[in-house]
């Protein structure tokens, strides 16, 4: 089992060690670091002792190139040469046998060149004659802009952040005083993995088709003249903290639980097990259920990874976790070692039914209404219906405060019964009607006023008589703080979304809308153009022409896209994608845009969209005290094209629309976490993504969705479902008209609308760092896990 470090209560920072180094990169040699430090000034001292480091290095650096790293077993890097080294001693003592932290990080960086590139320097960090070493905890970020955590070594900075070395246990046994005397080995280094040298190479990492050039993937890309004229600088901060060992962290939970056996290891969801009984393991064309999944599961293909990937799927309550004052769902764990866990409504205490003496005396009891003091409910039996509009009533007082109300019973056959509450005769119920059936529902009453009088009208349209009766079953409840947190959401009037019905985007007209973020808006218009079209087009001086060896056509075609309003050139273009029956829809072009540029254009991340907006200022207003609780993964938007049809002007099929990823993949039942490309995958500083987030919060995708167990199908029985639509970041497609996106219907079911539906919700997702330790709770709705 993993074991994780967090800092106890009587901790102390006890060091800090501040080195600076400036580089100064000249022409493109292979010349690299040689300065090694090391002497009394560096000591640190870890316990009760106090620190003894004030000095400052200097270190030039000149022809440096990346080199190709080698690693041994343990990760740690093995060139005899392309890298500085420099060593930090610790020294002292800890009243703390259960382990010291050691952490690096850079500060007050300025590694990036004229243009603004970035250039990621990295650091292998090697604890000697210092303890034991955790090889069990991955914490070493793989740089300031990424939340990628490694094996506490071998981590890559760009930027300021902190990089956790590691948590070393000392040698000396439990319960007696630890000795410590040893150093950190920092090696600091140019990895050609992550920086490519090219004077050819276009700029572009993949194009708007998802494809993608392998050699540039990943990395930062620099010509010979920027390369020569970089210039690099940052200071290393070394902390020593003491601290102890918890096994109680919500990642390591996750990862050690299994609904459907008794292992500590989640099941492959490619494998069949006690609610998996395909043979191939989950079908996730389908929903969740007994036999299609219900548990904690591993996603196939990420067992071996440092951190596997494990999600919550079908009917689980086991999953609640309070964190910020506020209820969350957790979803997945990320393979950076963190937690997704989406809004799940506002915090409340555990609710206690009230006793018989709590309610008085009756204010009015017309219809026999009596107490059962087993289970402190109201029961009344309706044999004979006087008239439509006679109900059983009963009245009575409440001491000032907020109280719920939960109604269960039965109807006849063939008759409907209902049942209204409301405070001084104003209804506040709209009323729980069913026919022929169970009865059951709950809701909020608010007593403002000690004078307020509550009342129960219990309804029937038919006669009936003593053998075949209604009955109704009523219980009051109140919250009460010596129960605890709750994230129970029964009642109706706790929503589960920060903004109910609102749209994704304010408008539907251009395939840029189905962008979190969104850029150039080409919006359709109808009509069709008689006379000559074209294959492509060249743009010289500000105006179209046939492109030099293409073809023309008299007609528009699947090859035949682009025709001018009025001659064979203009400076507005139209370029027809969709063609059904009498209707033609058409974007105008200009500026030199082609087809590919626009579509392009139309992914550029420039305008928030309304749904980001609102997500946004709900987090500034909430949020912003526990972000750095937050790890900065990477949130979805994905818009790479499964089937371009029309768009494709090399032979486009003009009967069809524009589909993007996520369709394809809920239509095949493949759900990936992976984000195709770099554009659509949103982050604030994580180098990964875009960086184009303010906030690390987001939504969750259709295929998460999908791996927690909705489908095209209705489903009530799943963690995610919550009764009424709310928006996810996954775009379907844009029609002929409409641009549209995912959502989670009202009956759970994963389906879309236009982006400017007025209906849906939002329920804003975040991402817990990983180690972030549970105070109490089980993960029930009633006993959630607490993030403090």
């Amino acid at each position: 089992m993993e074991r994780f470090l967090i800092k106890s209560k009587k901790q102390m920072l006890l060091v800090i060690g501040v080195f600076t180094l400036v580089m100064l990169v000249g022409t493109v040699t292979y010349a690299f670091f040689n300065y090694t430090r090391t002497g009394a000034s560096n000591t640190i001292r870890v316990g009760r002792i106090a620190f003894n480091t004030n000095q400052t290095q200097t270190i030039n650096l000149t022809n440096a190139f990346p080199i190709t790293v080698t690693k041994d077993s343990n990760g740690h890097i093995t060139n005899e040469a392309g890298f500085d080294t420099f060593e930090i001693t610790i020294t002292g003592d800890t009243d703390y046998s259960g382990g010291v932290e050691y952490l690096v990080s850079t500060a007050n960086t300025n590694i990036t060149t004229s243009g603004g590139k970035q250039v990621p320097v990295s650091i292998d960090v090697i604890a000697n004659n210092l303890g034991t070493e955790n090889s069990n905890y991955f914490t070493a970020r793989d740089s300031a802009t990424s939340s990628m955590y490694k094996r506490l070594i071998g981590g890559t900075i760009v930027g300021d952040q902190m990089v956790l070395v590691g948590y070393i246990v000392p040698n000396n046994p439990v319960g007696t005083q630890a000795g410590i005397n040893g150093t950190l080995t920092i090696k600091a280094y140019l990895d050609d993995s992550l920086i490519g040298i090219s004077d050819t190479y276009d700029g572009t990492e993949s194009d708007n088709m998802g494809t993608t050039n392998a050699w540039a993937e990943g990395k930062t890309i620099f010509t010979t003249t920027e390369w020569s004229n970089l210039q690099l600088s940052f200071k290393v901060k070394v902390e020593a903290n003491e601290g102890i060992w918890v096994n109680n962290t919500l990642d390591n939970i996750i990862r050690t639980k299994n609904l459907n056996t008794t292992t500590n290891r989640p099941i492959l969801d490619n494998v069949p097990s006690e609610f998996v009984t395909a043979s191939t393991g989950i079908d996730f064309s389908k929903i969740s259920g007994d036999t299609n999944g219900k548990g904690v599961y591993m996603r196939a293909g990420t067992e071996n990874m440092p951190y596997p990937i494990v999600y919550y799927r079908g009917a689980v309550d086991n999953n609640n976790v309070v964190f910020a004052n506020k209820c969350w769902k957790a979803v997945r764990t990320t393979d950076t070692g963190g937690v997704k866990l989406v809004y799940n409504g506002e915090l409340s205490y555990n609710k206690r039914v009230l006793e018989r003496s709590e309610y008085g005396e009756l204010v009015t009891n017309t219809g026999n209404y009596t107490f059962d003091t087993t289970n402190n409910s109201w029961n009344a039996t309706m044999t004979e219906v006087v008239s439509y509009d006679t109900p059983l009533e009963m009245s009575f007082n409440l001491p000032v405060g907020n109280y719920f109300y939960e109604i269960s019973g039965t109807a006849p056959s063939d008759n409907m019964v209902w049942v209204d509450f409301l405070i001084n005769n104003n209804d506040i119920s709209n009323g729980f009607g069913r026919d022929s059936g169970p009865i059951s529902g709950y809701g909020l009453i608010n007593v403002s006023a000690s004078t307020d009088i509550v009342s129960i009208k219990f309804y029937a349209d038919e006669v009936r008589t003593s053998s075949n009766p209604s009955n109704v079953i009523i219980k009051i409840l109140k919250e009460e703080e010596s129960l605890g947190l709750s994230c129970d959401k029964r009642e109706r009037d706790t929503f589960i979304d920060i903004s109910r019905g609102n749209q994704f985007n304010p408008n539907y007209n251009s395939p840029a809308y189905v962008g979190y973020m969104y850029g150039d808006v080409y919006e359709y218009k109808t009509g069709l153009k008689s006379g000559t079209y074209w294959s492509d087009v060249d743009y010289v001086g500000g105006v179209y022409t046939l492109k030099t060896g293409g073809t023309t056509s008299g007609s528009l075609s699947n090859t035949h896209h682009y025709i001018c309003e009025d001659s064979s050139s203009c400076t507005k273009v139209r370029y027809y994608y969709h063609q059904s029956g009498g209707n033609s829809y058409y974007i105008e072009l200009e500026n030199g845009d082609t087809i590919a540029t626009a579509l392009a254009k139309m992914q550029e991340n420039n305008t928030s969209s309304n749904a980001k907006t609102l997500i946004d200022n709900w987090y500034q207003s909430n949020m912003t005290t526990v972000t750095n609780k937050l790890e900065d993964t990477i949130w979805c938007n994905d818009r790479s094209i499964y089937q371009i049809n029309g768009w494709n002007a090399n032979g486009g099929n003009l009967s069809e629309y524009l589909y993007y990823g996520a369709y394809g993949r809920r239509e095949s039942g493949t759900p990936s976490l992976k984000c195709s490309n770099k554009n659509d995958a949103f982050t604030v500083k994580n180098g990964l993504g875009n960086q184009k987030l303010t906030y690390p919060v987001s939504l969750l995708t259709s295929d998460e969705v999908m791996l927690a167990g909705g489908q095209k199908a209705k489903n009530d029985k799943y963690y995610l479902y919550t009764g009424i639509n709310y928006w996810l970041s996954s775009p379907l497609y844009f029609s002929s008209i409409t641009a549209d996106e995912f959502d989670v219907s009202g009956d759970g079911h994963l389906t879309y609308d236009y982006v400017n539906y007025p209906g849906a919700g939002l329920r804003p997702s975040v991402s817990l760092k990983p180690g972030m330790a549970v105070s109490s709770g089980d993960g029930s709705s009633v006993n959630p896990y607490v993030i403090d």
